[in-house]
């Protein structure tokens, strides 16, 4: 049985409205309805996104070289600086494509960048009408970022992806990049020895050799995730 709100008086519990006043009828024992759940998202695979990004990133830069390449000719009548960006645009898409394609491959990554970058050096040194400092200067030092990367990629996956390894390995890659950079570069300009890299070299050791000892000795008694958190 249900009771009117309004007056008080017992009525039908198939009653809606009270029959003496004309109130609604409210039933209070009456079992709440559950809201309609939502359907669940679908989640995009990772690969279907690169695969978007791949081709949002490949529309974006035809439609940019397009549009360089056009102007360059209504100002020019010809090819001129345009060429620049173009190469910049194309080695771009390249390392867009590199990672989407092998994007679980990290060494064939590396070697396609560093490929893709020597060619777009020597297309830059090229355009200048002669090519005096591709091999000199520019290929030493993508070789030396290079070797940077594949160390820490050796690091990260020979100690399993432990984050203090792979800082480690990123601080040695640096000095030892800085130095090899300021070797090539005072050779290329007829200077010997060395001027700047002693100095980031210097900064790289302090913690490379902490994040070392953190990994051997202390990692197994301190949670560094907990402290960081709280």
């Amino acid at each position: 049985m249900a009771y009117c709100s309004r007056c008080g008086i017992e009525v039908q519990s198939n009653v809606d409205t009270c029959p003496l006043c004309g109130a609604p009828i409210q039933r209070l024992d009456a079992e709440p309805t559950e809201p309609a759940a939502f359907p669940d998202a679908t989640s995009m695979p990772g690969r279907q996104i690169r695969h978007l990004v791949w081709l949002i990133s490949t529309v974006v830069l035809l439609s940019a070289g397009l549009s360089f390449l056009t102007l360059d000719f209504m100002l020019s009548g010809r090819m001129s600086w345009s060429r620049y960006p173009l190469t910049g645009f194309g080695v771009l898409w390249v390392f867009i494509t590199l990672v989407v394609i092998i994007a679980r491959r990290p060494i064939f990554v590396i070697a396609g960048q560093a490929i893709a970058t020597a060619g777009f050096m020597l297309l830059i040194d090229f355009y200048d009408g002669q090519l005096s400092w591709f091999m000199p200067l520019a290929l030493p030092i993508i070789a030396i970022a290079t070797g940077g990367s594949v160390l820490v990629w050796l690091v990260s996956r020979l100690s399993h992806r432990a984050p203090a390894m792979i800082a480690a390995a990123t601080l040695v890659a640096c000095g030892i990049g800085a130095v090899g950079m300021d070797l090539i570069i005072s050779i290329y300009r007829d200077e010997r020895g060395l001027s700047w890299s002693f100095v980031v070299l210097g900064a790289t050791i302090p913690p490379m050799l902490f994040l070392l000892y953190f990994h051997l000795r202390l990692r197994r008694r301190v949670d560094l995730s907990r402290v960081l958190h709280t």
